[in-house]
């Protein structure tokens, strides 16, 4: 009688779990960090962009550990947010803050979202994400 109701229980719920699976399939992250068409154009056209010097990926050390550290040269300027590309994905935006260091360098932080980033990790895109030549800052003079 045990095994009947298990049974029971279990054929109900398939149905069920099917459709969270397929939901979840479904699902992208926010739009938060997607880029708007403008700025994918722009990054796609420009000639003025760097690649960062150094990506760090690590989602599971919290909030904020998944950025870019860009140099910037002289007489430009950055662009507020930097865009993502992948192969398989739409380009993903992330934003910039400016910094100067103490030798006068001149550099910008590109923030990328941690579940964005998780996101991207269960599609194994992780090799990607932590590909410099996959992240873009576009410069202004």
């Amino acid at each position: 009688m045990k095994r009947m109701g298990l049974i029971l229980l279990v054929l109900m719920c398939l149905p069920i779990s099917f459709l969270a699976v397929k939901k979840l399939q479904s699902r992208r992250p926010s739009v938060a960090s997607s880029c708007p068409d403008e700025i994918v154009s722009q990054a796609q056209r420009s000639s003025n962009y760097i690649h960062p010097e150094k990506v760090v990926v690590e989602p599971w050390q919290g909030r904020h550990n998944v950025f870019a550290t860009f140099k910037v040269p002289d007489g430009y300027q950055p662009s507020s947010v930097f865009v993502v590309t992948l192969k398989g994905s739409h380009p993903y935006c992330g934003t910039v803050v400016p910094q100067s260091n103490s030798q006068g360098d001149r550099q910008a932080v590109g923030k990328f979202r941690t579940r964005t980033t998780l996101w991207l990790m269960s599609k194994g895109q992780m090799d990607e994400l932590e590909q410099p030549s996959n992240w873009k800052l576009i410069i202004f003079k």
